[in-house]
């Protein structure tokens, strides 16, 4: 099934990230500023319905202080599908497309912290893990990183 894709849809962003990251995984520090800035660029991903299946969110690298901010480097994070609408690819697809506006955005590379347990989720698309693995709360995360 396709997705559609729509930018500037936090509320409901923060729908799934809530069902995903906290009601889920148990996450209690899930938005922060960044959310709100500017430069903040939230995908949001709807079947052919309109029903909301995922999101996931791009930046510049001068929102993230855990990298050095280089031109044309931007950050992939938060992508998240309902549990129910798992196993269908949407996750590829929303990656995908979150790849796509950020690099119309001007990005040449993208980096993201992953949970360990989803790396070869990424490696699949073409990231490679650098650094060591670190507790984001209590979950095992690793800076990945691919250039566009």
């Amino acid at each position: 099934m396709e997705l559609t894709f729509k930018t500037g849809e936090f509320e409901d962003a923060a729908r799934v990230r809530r069902a995903v990251f906290m009601d889920e995984q148990g996450f209690q520090d899930e938005f922060g500023a960044e959310d709100e800035a500017p430069e903040m660029i939230h995908v949001t991903a709807y079947d052919e319905a309109g029903e909301l299946v995922g999101c996931a969110r791009v930046f510049p690298s001068e929102l993230e202080p855990n990298i050095e901010d280089v031109p044309g480097r931007w950050v992939f994070g938060r992508l998240a599908v309902f549990p129910n609408r798992r196993e269908g690819g949407f996750g590829t697809q929303i990656l995908a497309a979150s790849e796509d506006i950020a690099r119309k955005a001007g990005a040449t590379e993208l980096q993201l912290h992953a949970q360990c347990h989803v790396a070869p989720f990424y490696e699949r698309a073409g990231y490679t893990a650098w650094g060591p693995i670190e507790l984001d709360e209590h979950v095992e995360h690793q800076w990945m990183g691919k250039s566009l």
